[in-house]
């Protein structure tokens, strides 16, 4: 069940139909798509169900209001169509769920991860409108959604709820190792060793390094979650640029003040990984990307029509 705002002017004011017919209506479609997901598989909603506009009749946001005089609608709603999950699609979403049955989860802290609230799992999203995109663009979304299709099909899986499943590591102590081991890369080239390191574990392993989401763009994977400026959160990175392109410097300060060293049997395999790549090039590292089974099913994919850009890899 996805739980949105309130209808928007253009879109299921006009059609009746919940996020179609606008802008945020086809992102949610698209993303939808991404996350291997149908609108036949899923219920959609909005926190209320009529149209709240400013003065001038543009699209504002539903005020606390109109979502605690809606709250018992949206209760009645969610006891009828009895989801195992429920996604929220932005603040207001969130919040509504409080006078349903309270609870303290944030957008911001708590995207993309998964809550028990009421019973059932609980996954905050941003709301795929415009204007959110501002704050978490597209490729972050569809990690996001991905992360709810997976959570979906997890769920309902006999084979998932049977299979010995190890949880995936962070990620970042692997990021952090990368730039202290390299000293010095550009983003781009992060970007696909990330890539072939969890491709490779994930082939010997049968299950990923880190819990990041790679996605197929123009120059091959992409990690969504070195796509913001992370690194300004780093006091041992410091970044140049060269030709428009962040170049990353390991300083070697106090990143690894606050983590957990690798493991030694970790360390090890990571190392052993590495070690075939640290000495590519860019365009080495790329040709090395577009070799593996995901980026050939996806090239093969595309020469067909079958999908585009953003689809995920691994």
């Amino acid at each position: 069940m996805f739980i949105g705002e309130a209808p928007g002017r253009l879109g299921a004011e006009r059609t009746a139909i919940p996020f179609h017919g606008d802008v945020a209506g086809d992102n949610f479609e698209r993303l939808l798509s991404l996350a291997g997901l149908s609108r036949s598989e899923v219920f959609v909603t909005n926190s209320i169900l009529c149209n709240p506009t400013d003065d001038k009749g543009n699209n504002a946001p539903p005020s606390k209001r109109a979502i605690r005089h809606c709250s018992n609608l949206l209760r009645d709603q969610i006891e009828v169509i009895n989801p195992d999950i429920i996604v929220t699609l932005g603040a207001a979403a969130l919040n509504a769920l409080t006078l349903v049955c309270p609870h303290t989860l944030t957008v911001s802290e708590s995207v993309r991860t998964m809550h028990d609230w009421n019973g059932r799992k609980l996954i905050p999203l941003y709301h795929p409108g415009a204007r959110a995109m501002i704050h978490r663009n597209f490729a972050a979304q569809t990690a996001d959604y991905y992360f709810v299709g997976e959570s979906y099909r997890r769920l309902f899986s006999k084979r998932a709820k049977t299979a010995s499943v190890i949880p995936p590591r962070a990620g970042w102590e692997i990021v952090r190792y990368v730039l202290s081991e390299m000293q010095v890369l550009s983003l781009f080239k992060l970007h696909k060793i990330m890539y072939l390191l969890d491709y490779r574990y994930l082939k010997d392993h049968d299950s990923k390094l880190t819990d990041f989401f790679y996605i197929r763009q123009k120059d091959g994977p992409y990690c969504v979650e070195l796509g913001s400026r992370w690194y300004k959160k780093f006091e041992s990175v410091d970044v140049s640029f060269r030709s428009g392109k962040p170049i990353l410097n390991w300083n070697g300060g106090d990143l690894f003040s606050e983590r957990v060293p690798l493991a030694e049997s970790l360390k090890a395999e990571v190392d052993e990984l590495l070690s075939a790549l640290t000495q590519l090039s860019e365009s080495e590292l790329k040709t090395r990307a577009y070799l593996t089974s995901p980026m050939k099913r996806a090239l093969r994919a595309e020469r067909v029509g079958l999908i585009g850009l953003n689809r995920a890899l691994i």
